[in-house]
């Protein structure tokens, strides 16, 4: 069917989606979960998992809660068509066929798809939820933005320390301040990144600090070599006393993930202050998981 305007419409019954069985499911919240990631995990929103527990403070999940999960799906992933893609294209990049993506959303005509069009993707694709693509959904913008304007020398930086900042309030510039007039550091802040708690600084807001910018060493560990090759962020924070807040964790897991991708890191490069110097610190403290952020990675 051809409009006045010459464009081709799309027939409705070429743009319905094949149908997803749901069930609703319960969910048991681990130490470390934030809920943008159980609704990750379920392909569901956050805001059906808040409509359905009745949730006052989304951001105050303790490990143990029992949570309804609304419509959990049978593992297909949601895409939505963007400006270029063909059903080839989007085939490719799940690692999936055109084949197998027209049978399952029933597309008679794999050439008539339209821009803003929800694709299923079948579970089982090599590529259901690339890295690249959770990195953008949990970081803002403006920060990718940021970024993505650095020059990084990837062959330089071997991997990841997790720090906290040992204070219950605490800010980037106030660490800056800190580590420039008191520890006399020509560099100042002595982390590359450091990510808010909410208390000095906004809840999970990413500070790109002047190391990072310009590939410096950091000054974070106690060996001078360590520095040179591991990149360093700290949350502000009491970790022997409190947990991160679930969006400082869904910060940390997109910034550890994008330096991952840039630095051609693996999670078992990702690691904490302790872990790396043992019987010197506490750092980031017992309440800090390291290994609930690596199953998140």
């Amino acid at each position: 069917m051809k409009a006045k305007s010459g464009t081709w419409i799309l027939p409705l019954a070429l743009a319905l989606l094949a149908p997803v069985t749901s069930t609703a499911k319960t969910h048991i919240v681990r130490k470390g979960e934030s809920l943008s990631l159980i609704a990750l995990k379920y392909r569901v929103s956050k805001e059906s998992i808040i409509q359905a527990n009745k949730l006052s403070n989304p951001n105050m999940l303790r490990a143990g809660k029992r949570l309804e999960i609304p419509g959990a799906s049978d593992g297909a992933t949601n895409y939505t068509v963007k400006t270029g893609d063909s059903l080839g294209v989007i085939a490719q990049r799940f690692g999936t066929t055109t084949k197998a993506l027209s049978n399952y959303n029933k597309i008679a005509d794999p050439s008539l798809i339209k821009i803003g069009q929800k694709i299923k993707i079948p579970p089982g694709g090599k590529a259901q939820w690339r890295g690249e693509e959770r990195e953008s959904t949990l970081l803002p913008s403006s920060i990718r933005k940021e970024l993505g304007k650095i020059n990084v020398n990837g062959t330089k930086w071997k991997g990841v320390v997790i720090h906290h900042s040992a204070t219950e309030v605490g800010s980037a510039k106030a660490l800056d301040n800190f580590h420039k007039n008191q520890r006399r550091m020509e560099n100042g802040l002595a982390y590359h990144f450091v990510i808010g708690n909410g208390k000095g600084m906004g809840d999970g807001d990413i500070h790109i600090g002047n190391r990072w910018v310009k590939q410096l060493d950091g000054g974070h560990l106690k060996m001078e070599e360590w520095n040179k090759i591991y990149i360093g962020i700290c949350l502000i924070g009491n970790f022997e006393k409190q947990t991160p807040s679930p969006k400082q964790m869904d910060a940390l897991e997109g910034l550890v993930r994008h330096l991952m991708r840039r630095c051609s890191l693996d999670s078992s490069a990702v690691t904490t202050h302790k872990l790396q110097h043992k019987n010197h610190t506490l750092c980031p403290g017992k309440n800090f998981s390291i290994s609930a952020l690596k199953r998140r990675l």
